[in-house]
């Protein structure tokens, strides 16, 4: 893959079926992203898959053709919306043709703001990340890839989910459409430990974990995981070692949204909320006056509900000591008085 300043895959002035590509906006692990306009001097956001990873693995052009396939039927706000896609005649590159989004990209945002957005602007922004992923869930699917890098922004600041090539899509009896078992799908800095062991067992638990941990970079300036490898972060999480708590870095987090973080992030997926849905609840529920208080949910098909429990996310341990503390009571009293009575004596 190219590097900046080195020749890509497309260079500026070259010529791309209908568009002409003007700048290269990014590259990623299979491919780039350029800037290109129409005719009409339309702008639009072209992303190629890398013809050397095409030719060599072909599970990376069912990836590029699902997401093709699932973008271009799916009209979501919290979506970037897909126009065209398909294989070019003249070039032989597989791409898929993108409303182009001027707003940057989280990374760039959390990038400029070195002690983190403000509690407002974050959780909004998760809120519109929890929806899409609402929406992606109805349909079968887990994206298995939230980061800030492929979070961008329209010009009115909604924020849009991008980049479903590493989407997980399932059928109704659960059989996945793609197999590529024994490949690691996801950014380890961001993927769920359960991801990290089988991309294919994941669900939107995993998806919930990875937006935990955008949600707390947002908030904090930084991972709760920064400076670990993948394998550090894997070996705590199996030795059910929970993140520091998000207000040790950001003390002013109401505590209702660093609870929610908390149980986003725990290692066990079991603790975890269960659906995307569940989260965006969370999220628009009133909160004290420093966090956004939204009245209505949109319309998300097929959602499943499921509430988030009241207690934060260790009360089930508490609850858990305090039942085998009145256990252990209740046996003691029980042999003391099976003594007093005499039926232990022989």
């Amino acid at each position: 893959m190219a590097e900046d300043g080195e020749k890509g895959i497309l260079s500026p002035g070259d010529v791309f079926g209908a568009y002409r590509v003007l700048m290269r906006l990014g590259i990623g692990g299979a491919g780039e992203v350029h800037l290109v306009e129409d005719a009409k001097g339309s702008k639009f956001a072209v992303k190629i898959l890398d013809p050397k990873i095409a030719a060599e693995e072909p599970a990376c052009v069912d990836r590029f053709v699902q997401e093709a396939e699932f973008a271009l039927k799916s009209r979501h706000p919290n979506l970037v919306p897909v126009y065209d896609a398909g294989r070019d005649p003249d070039t032989g590159l597989c791409y898929i043709v993108m409303e182009y989004q001027p707003g940057g990209t989280l990374r760039e945002l959390i990038s400029a703001s070195r002690e983190g957005l403000p509690l407002a602007r974050a959780a909004a922004i998760a809120s519109d990340i929890a929806h899409a992923l609402s929406y992606i869930e109805a349909n079968g699917l887990v994206h298995r890839d939230v980061k800030p890098e492929n979070v961008l922004f329209a010009p009115d600041g909604t924020a849009r989910l991008s980049d479903l090539g590493a989407s997980l899509f399932r059928t109704d009896g659960g059989n996945m459409r793609v197999t590529d078992a024994e490949k690691v799908v996801g950014t380890p800095a961001y993927m769920a430990p359960e991801q990290m062991f089988d991309s294919h067992s994941a669900d939107m638990r995993a998806d919930i974990y990875s937006l935990g941990i955008v949600l707390f970079e947002m908030l904090a300036g930084r991972r709760p995981n920064d400076g670990e490898t993948a394998m550090n972060s894997f070996a705590k999480a199996l030795e059910g070692r929970m993140f520091p708590d998000v207000r040790t870095l950001r003390p002013d987090t109401p505590p209702p949204l660093a609870a929610l973080i908390s149980r986003m992030i725990d290692p066990d997926p079991a603790k975890r909320p269960s659906s995307a849905r569940s989260v965006l609840l969370a999220l628009i529920n009133p909160m004290p006056a420093t966090m956004p208080s939204r009245t209505t949910l949109p319309e998300t098909p097929r959602a499943a509900t499921d509430a988030i429990p009241e207690s934060p996310w260790y009360a089930d341990k508490a609850l858990a000591l305090a039942a085998l503390s009145l256990a252990v009571s209740l046996a003691v009293l029980a042999a003391v008085l099976f003594a007093v009575s005499g039926g232990g004596a022989r």
